[in-house]
């Protein structure tokens, strides 16, 4: 009888213990959205996501949040404003085409502190040369990298850091004032909206004007690295 009792005190520690953690789990680690947070407007607004961070020091707002890019971009325009060294931007071979098919060049890339709400993150970009409607913007790879999920109708941007869920909520249209002591880096009056897609070379060949051209093939390199 005492063998018996002992394992049902056991049973049920170990249920509390499983108690204690899904509550966990729910309370701390559990990204979802409900309707109290659909900003007015509703699901008629067609607003995106932009958020305000901090880089070296200035509050960056206009940061566009788009998981419909493949790309990490930042204006050179952006990167001029900002105390970084550009001599640090690393050389790349990626072809760059707008929505409309126009190709936009590929000044390097660079890799940069951003403030996200609690975290800091080192997010690789690639400068451009261009004039958008944001700052800088943050696409699937950082998107994926963080773990983050945003939601352009919710208007907020949510990720689990460090076992807690973190919500940073979409910026306010207008901003009244700024004061002298904050740096604060304004995005160009000369801005248009422009969507990226990206085409990497990873392997090229000469071929002579007449010859047969060859089955393009991946080298070994390549493929370890990939």
């Amino acid at each position: 009888m005492k063998v018996l009792n002992e394992t049902y005190i056991a049973h049920d520690i170990s249920v509390n213990k499983l108690d204690r953690l899904v509550n966990n789990i729910s309370a701390d680690n559990f990204i979802f959205f409900n309707d109290d947070e659909i900003p007015l407007g509703g699901r008629g607004s067609t607003k995106a996501l932009h958020v305000t961070t901090r880089c070296k020091g200035y509050t960056l707002p206009g940061v566009l949040i788009d998981n419909g890019s493949a790309l990490n971009v930042l204006p050179l325009s952006t990167l001029n404003r900002l105390p970084v060294d550009s001599s640090h931007m690393k050389t790349c071979q990626n072809i760059v085409r707008a929505f409309d098919g126009t190709e936009r060049k590929v000044m390097g890339r660079i890799e940069l502190p951003l403030q996200i709400g609690p975290s800091m993150y080192e997010v690789d970009f690639l400068v451009m040369d261009i004039k958008p409607s944001y700052n800088c913007l943050l696409g699937r790879p950082w998107i994926h990298s963080a773990g983050a999920v945003p939601s352009s109708l919710y208007q907020k941007l949510k990720l689990i850091t460090e076992g807690r869920l973190v919500t940073i909520n979409a910026e306010e249209d207008i901003i009244a004032s700024v004061t002298s002591n904050a740096p604060y880096v304004r995005i160009d009056d000369e801005a248009i909206e422009c969507s990226f897609r990206s085409l990497e070379f990873v392997n090229a060949t000469f071929v002579v004007e007449g010859n047969k051209v060859p089955t393009p093939r991946l080298s070994k390199t390549t493929r370890m690295g990939l």
